[in-house]
C-alpha cells in the first residue's frame, strides 16, 4: 500500500471511532448517577447509581462490575477496597442481596426478583486512602480543593459495551464550591448542584473532576494564522486563593506548549481540551492522562515562577497532555477493550508510554518550558540510567511493559537488578534514537514529526463531540509507518532493543546525534533538580555503589568492585582508610585508587562492625555527555521550535 492510500486508510478508520457517539443506542435509558460530595473534607463519597434492566416474570441473575482495568494504570487495579458502604435495592426500596464471584473480588452476583425494572445502588467510598497501581484513579480531598475519579463510584452490568452505552451525571458539591470536569455541563439548578449531558461510560470514567473553593480558569487556545487549535482551557483549583495568580511566564509557556504539539501532531483529537490544575499542598502530587482532560496536582511551591518549576512537575502537564495523541487516542490495540474487566495487553507501552515521553520532553523543550542544554542533561540521566541498568541481562524491556502494573513501586534493594517500569526511559531513548535515523538517511529532510502526523492523523471532531473509542495499532502498523519514512531495518532495531535480553547498552544514539558518551574525571554539572538524577552519593562509574548523604548503602551493581567486596544494601560505611566517613573523604580516596588500588572500609551491617576492602584502581571517573565537534550536532535541530 503506497503512503497516500495508507493515510487514507487510516482517516478512514479515524473518522469511525468519532461518529461512534452518534450511534449510541438512543432506546436504551441511560445509566443515572448521583454523586454528593458534601462530604469530602471528612475524606468520605457517596453515590446514587440507577441502573435501567429488563423486566421479567421471573428472578433473573444479574451480574455488576467495578472497574478494574482502569484507563492509565496499565494494570487490574481499581480500588475497590475502598468502597465502604454498598447496598443493592430495587425502586420500591426493597434490598436485594449480592454476594463476590470466587475468586474475582470486582465482579458481583444479584439475584434479582420479578418486575424489577431497576436497581438502585447506593455506594460509600472512602478518599485518601493507600494505593499503589491506581493512585491517578483514585479520588482525593481536603477542606478547600479536591479530586473526584468518578469511576471509583461505578459498577457496570456484565455485558455492557462502554461506548454503546450512556451515563448522566449529577453533582453536589459543597457550599461555595465549583467543579471542573471535561462532561459537558448542562444545568446548575442550584449553587452546588450540577448536572451534566449523558456521556459514555468510557467518557464517564476518563473524565476526573477537580472541584474546591477557589477556582480560576486561562484560555490557552493559540491564534498563530493557519494553526487550527481547538478550544484550550487551563483550570485552576487551591486552598490559597494567591497560589491561583500564576505567572505570566508559565501561563505563555503553556500556550506555546499548545501551539507546539498542535505542529508536532497535526491533529486534534477533540473538540476542547480542559487542563485540570490543583495547586496545593493538601493533596499529594498526581498526574494521569485523559481523552480530552488532563488531571495534575502539584505543590504551591512549584509554581511560583517558571524558575521554580523545575523536574518531575515541570514534565507533568506536557507529559499527560501529549497523552492525548498518544495513548488516548491512539491506543496499542490489545489494551482497546468494550470494557473495565477484560485483562489488557501492555506489550507496546514502549510506545505508549515511552513515545509519550520523548514528545512530551520534546515540546519542553521547543515551548521554553525546559532549555537546550537541560534537555541534554535529562539525556546524559536517561543515557548513564540505561547504561547501568542490570535487569535487562535476564528481562528484555518488553517484559516490563508486560508486567507493568508489578513494577511501579521501586525496588529498595537492587533496583538495578530488579527494575521498574523501565519501559518510559528506555522507550524514550528508542524513540530519540528512531528520530536521528530518519534524519540522518533522509539528510534532515524528514523526522518523527512527520511519523506523528501520519500516526495521529485524525479529523477534526465535531462541537456535540463527547467519546471516541481509541485508535488501535500493532507493532507492525508502526514499522509500517517508520518504513514510510525512511526504508531501514526497523524490525530488528525493535527486536535489539525492546524485545531481547542484552549485555551493556548500545550507544548507536549518542553517535547519531553527534555527540560522544564517555567517563571523564570531573563530575559532571547537571543541577539536582534534573528529573532522574540521583542526588545522593553516586559512584556506579566507578566501584559501582549508591549512597545517602549518611553513607547508607542504597544499590550495588553485580560485577563491581564493591560487589566483589561483598558489601551489601542497608550497609553504612563509619570510616575510609582510618579516618571518619565523609563524602569528600571517599571522593578523595576513589580519585586516589590510580596510584593505591585498594580503599579500606569500616561499615555497619545491623549490630556488626565490618572491615571491607574495594580493589579498584582507574580513578575518578563519571559518565557523561559531550560534544563530537568532528559530527554535526543533530540534537540542535531535533529541539528548535517549529
Amino acid at each position: 500500500m503506497n503512503h497516500l492510500l495508507r493515510l487514507s486508510a487510516l482517516t478512514i478508520i479515524c473518522l469511525t471511532h468519532f461518529l461512534l457517539s452518534a450511534s449510541l443506542d438512543a432506546q436504551t435509558p441511560p445509566l443515572q448517577i448521583e454523586i454528593d460530595a458534601r462530604d469530602i473534607a471528612r475524606k468520605l463519597l457517596s453515590a446514587k447509581l440507577t441502573i435501567p434492566i429488563t423486566k421479567s416474570e421471573q428472578p433473573q441473575e444479574v451480574v455488576l462490575w467495578y472497574p478494574k482495568w482502569l484507563p492509565g494504570t496499565h494494570g487490574p487495579g481499581g480500588p475497590i477496597a475502598n468502597v465502604a458502604g454498598l447496598t443493592i435495592s430495587d425502586p420500591a426500596g426493597t434490598e436485594i442481596p449480592w454476594k463476590r464471584s470466587p475468586g474475582e473480588v470486582y465482579r458481583l452476583v444479584t439475584s434479582v426478583p420479578p418486575n424489577t425494572s431497576e436497581l438502585i445502588i447506593q455506594i460509600r467510598y472512602i478518599t485518601d486512602q493507600p494505593t499503589t497501581n491506581s493512585m491517578g484513579h483514585d479520588s482525593f480531598s481536603s477542606s478547600r480543593v479536591a479530586v473526584i475519579s468518578p469511576g471509583n463510584l461505578l459498577f457496570v452490568r456484565e455485558g455492557n459495551n462502554i461506548d454503546e452505552t450512556n451515563i448522566s451525571l449529577q453533582l453536589r458539591l459543597p457550599k461555595k464550591w465549583q467543579a471542573a470536569t471535561a462532561i459537558k455541563r448542562k444545568t446548575q439548578s442550584a449553587e452546588t448542584i450540577v448536572g451534566y449531558e449523558p456521556t459514555s461510560l468510557r467518557n464517564f470514567v476518563d473524565s476526573p473532576i477537580m472541584c474546591g473553593e477557589h477556582y480560576r480558569t486561562f484560555e490557552l487556545t493559540t491564534t498563530e494564522p493557519g494553526l487550527v487549535v481547538a478550544p484550550h482551557v487551563l483550570h485552576l483549583f487551591s486552598e490559597k486563593p494567591a497560589a491561583l495568580d500564576l505567572d505570566s511566564k508559565i501561563i505563555d509557556s503553556l500556550k506555546r506548549m499548545v501551539t507546539q504539539t498542535a505542529k508536532l501532531t497535526g491533529s486534534q483529537p477533540f473538540d476542547r481540551f480542559d487542563i485540570l490544575l490543583a495547586i496545593t499542598d493538601l493533596l499529594p502530587a498526581n498526574g494521569l492522562e485523559h481523552s480530552r482532560s488532563t488531571l495534575n496536582v502539584l505543590p504551591i511551591s512549584s509554581l511560583s515562577s517558571l524558575d521554580t518549576l523545575k523536574g518531575w512537575n515541570r514534565l507533568l502537564i506536557p507529559h499527560e497532555y501529549l497523552h492525548a495523541w498518544c495513548g488516548k487516542f491512539r491506543q496499542p490495540a490489545e489494551m482497546v477493550t468494550s470494557d473495565f474487566q477484560s485483562p489488557q495487553g501492555t506489550d507496546l507501552l514502549w510506545v505508549y508510554e515511552g513515545l509519550t515521553q520523548y514528545l512530551g520532553e520534546l515540546v519542553e523543550a521547543r515551548c521554553g518550558l525546559m532549555s537546550k542544554d537541560e534537555f541534554r542533561d535529562r539525556l546524559s540521566v536517561e543515557l548513564r540510567n540505561a547504561y547501568h541498568q542490570q535487569n535487562r541481562q535476564w528481562r528484555p524491556l518488553l517484559d516490563t511493559a508486560a508486567a507493568s502494573h508489578i513494577l511501579r513501586d521501586r525496588s529498595p534493594n537492587w533496583s538495578k537488578l530488579r527494575g521498574s517500569q523501565d519501559y518510559y526511559m528506555e522507550g524514550m531513548l528508542f524513540w530519540i534514537e528512531a528520530d536521528a535515523i530518519i534524519r540522518t538517511h533522509t539528510a534532515n529532510a524528514k523526522s518523527l514529526d512527520d511519523f506523528c502526523h501520519l500516526f495521529f492523523a485524525s479529523p477534526q471532531p465535531t462541537a456535540t463531540y463527547q467519546t471516541s473509542k481509541p485508535s488501535p495499532y500493532t507493532r507492525q502498523d508502526i514499522i509500517a509507518l517508520l518504513n514510510s519514512l525512511t526504508p531501514y531495518d526497523w524490525d530488528g532495531l525493535i527486536r535489539r532493543r525492546i524485545e531481547t535480553v542484552r549485555t551493556g547498552y548500545d550507544l548507536q544514539i549518542v553517535d547519531l546525534l553527534g555527540y560522544e558518551f564517555k567517563p571523564l574525571a570531573d563530575r559532571p554539572r547537571i543541577p539536582t533538580n534534573t528529573f532522574r538524577y540521583f542526588s545522593g552519593i553516586d559512584h556506579l562509574d566507578t566501584v559501582g555503589f549508591t549512597l545517602s548523604s549518611d553513607g547508607t548503602v542504597t544499590d550495588i551493581k553485580l560485577g563491581s568492585p564493591a560487589d566483589t567486596a561483598n558489601i551489601a544494601p542497608g550497609m553504612k560505611i563509619i570510616g575510609i582508610d582510618n579516618y571518619k566517613w565523609n563524602r569528600e573523604r571517599l571522593d578523595a580516596a576513589i580519585a586516589e585508587t590510580e596510584f593505591i588500588p585498594t580503599i579500606n572500609l569500616i561499615v555497619e551491617d545491623g549490630e556488626a562492625i565490618k572491615s571491607l576492602q574495594l580493589q579498584y584502581s582507574q580513578g575518578a571517573r563519571y559518565l557523561q555527555l559531550r560534544r563530537n565537534k568532528d559530527k554535526s550536532d543533530l540534537l540542535e535541530s531535533i529541539l528548535n521550535p517549529r
